[in-house]
Formats: C-alpha cells, structure tokens, sequence
C-alpha cells in the first residue's frame, strides 16, 4: 500500500491565517500518499499561512470556495487557525462545502481549533470530536461531545490536537483511515487512542 490515496482527491479548506504548519504537513502527506491536494479557499488567487507569532507564506489558490463542491473531492482537511475560521464563517459556501462532506460520510481531518469551526456551523451534533482545549465550551454548547483522548474518529470525522511530536502518527492515520473509508472498511470506528 505504497500510495494508498492514489487517484484520490483532497480538499484542504483555508482562509488568512491558516495554520501554516499543519496545511503543509498534510499537504505533503496527501502527496506523498498518491493523492492530489487542492487548496480551497474563500480568499481568491493566493491565501497567507500563519506561522509561530507571525504571517507566513502565500500560498496559491486552487479553487474558489464558491465554486467548488464536496462531489469533486474524496477528502477534507480543515487546518486550525482562529484567523481563517473567522474568514470562512463570512460565507455560506463554507457550510455547505463541509456539509457535503459529512453528510457523504467522506474523511474529514479536523484540527486543533476547527472542532469550533464546525460547532458554529452547527455540524457537530452528537459527534465526538477532539481539538484545542478552547473550543470544548463551544463544541459543546453546539451539540457536540469533547473527547479528552486523541485522536478521535466519529463515523467520518477525525478530529485532534496537533503537535511536532504527534504529527506522523496523525499523517499516518488520517491516511490509512481515509484509504478504510474509499474502500468502505471503516465498520466499528469510533475513537482511536
């Protein structure tokens, strides 16, 4: 299973202030799994990462958030950022696009803050779903349910904090189950320690 997402397309959702780091770790991944990442965005031509305390790289938009469509990608990758949060809350296409995915049951990778992004588009309700401890108040007042152990897989959603030390075992896992998932071998997931 050398290119286990071979022939399959990501979506990798972001507005300014993306978090940098954890868009080009999975974005690296998703390539180096046979996959084809597309960023998709409400910003249009070029989206600024976030790194550390300040910006970081411009990075080239693939698609138009209002003109792209969950039927066109097999995977979504939510980075964290409180910043590109609030960009992709200005519009509509952004629940609708998420929507898609969930309820397709399509692999979604949320991280660290964007279980909050999620619950304010009121996507969470019932799921279980881990990420920054400062969206547990929030996910919850939505519906949803904060786990304390990560990573966590709810029906289509895998959710966790994102750290140097744990980010090849969530790679690795986000691709494995997303390969499970297109190959309908995902009976019995639930959480993941």
């Amino acid at each position: 299973m050398s290119k286990p997402l071979a022939g399959m397309n990501a979506a990798i959702l972001v507005g300014n202030g993306f978090n940098e780091i954890e868009m080009t770790t999975f974005q690296r991944a998703i390539l180096e799994a046979g996959g084809k990442p597309s960023i998709v965005s409400v910003e249009n031509s070029l989206v600024n990462g976030w790194r550390g305390a300040s910006w970081g790289l411009n990075h080239p938009v693939d698609k138009h958030i209002s003109d792209a469509l969950a039927a066109d990608y097999d995977i979504l990758v939510i980075p964290g950022g409180v910043r590109s949060h609030d960009k992709l809350m200005t519009t509509a296409h952004t629940k609708r696009f998420i929507g898609g995915f969930m309820a397709a049951y399509k692999p979604v990778m949320c991280l660290e803050n964007s279980a909050g992004l999620l619950a304010d588009l009121d996507l969470l309700q019932g799921v279980m779903v881990a990420g920054s401890e400062d969206c547990r108040t929030k996910v919850s007042e939505k519906g949803g349910v904060w786990s304390e152990n990560a990573p966590v897989i709810h029906h289509n959603l895998f959710s966790s904090s994102f750290t140097e030390e744990n980010k090849d075992e969530l790679t690795a896992g986000f691709i494995n189950f997303s390969y499970d998932q297109y190959n309908g071998d995902d009976e019995g997931q639930q959480e993941a320690a």
